[in-house]
């Protein structure tokens, strides 16, 4: 009986190491499908952020693979019953949760930066807003078509840029109207009053709440 409880201790712990690596192979896995989304939501909007600021989601998508490496060498160890390959594993794996905790702590430091930056930005990038083939008019016009909004804090902010008095335009980009066709946004600051055929809305808000979901993915 004894010897029966002997065998099965090891077996149990093989099992164990099994069960273990699987969840931290699962867990690579999750950090590289979150750093793929985090950064194309970056590369998405590039021209209203520093390129720093990808950094944190690359970071995720390389820690990721790191933990499927470090996985496979987890589950050759308890395969092999190889106590030198386990020793490496379970070493390797509190560097990666030390490594995760301080992305953590650094991601948060960085929010209230990443908010203020991304105001300044969107105003300056205003004014380069009116070229079809620029990235900056197709970033504004993405940002407004996906999310209904017009302008940094609202469709007024485009008065005050080049695109907005240009006499022709006196207004804002077709991306802010409600139903799109061409000049649908021009002449819209003579007229008294809100108008009625565009978004007023500014994009500031949703960007920012678009900012908080992926780098919360990152936190965790």
């Amino acid at each position: 009986m004894a010897d029966h409880n002997l065998s099965c201790g090891p077996l149990t712990i093989k099992y164990l190491v099994f069960f273990f690596n699987l969840l931290f192979f699962l867990s690579g896995l999750a950090l590289i499908i979150m750093g793929g989304i985090a950064q194309g939501f970056f590369s998405s909007y590039m021209q209203f952020f520093d390129g720093k600021y990808e950094t944190p989601a690359i970071g995720l998508i390389i820690l990721g693979s790191i933990i499927l490496v470090i996985s496979f060498f987890g589950c050759c160890g308890a395969k092999k019953e190889n106590v030198f390959m386990l020793r490496i594993f379970a070493f390797l794996m509190m560097v990666i949760l030390v490594l995760e905790f301080a992305a953590a702590i650094t991601v948060a430091i960085l929010r209230p930066d990443i908010e203020t930056l991304l105001k300044e930005n969107m105003n300056k990038t205003m004014e380069n807003y009116g070229d079809d083939k620029s990235l900056v008019t197709k970033a504004w016009d993405d940002l407004q078509k996906k999310h209904d909004c017009c302008g940094t804090s609202s469709y007024r902010d485009w008065e005050w840029t080049k695109y907005g008095q240009n006499e022709t335009v006196l207004g804002v980009p077709d991306s802010c109207c409600m139903n799109i066709t061409s000049q649908c946004g021009y002449k819209v600051f003579p007229e008294h009053g809100t108008p009625s055929n565009i978004y007023t809305e500014g994009c500031y808000t949703a960007l920012t709440e678009s900012v908080h979901r992926n780098l919360g993915a990152i936190i965790g």
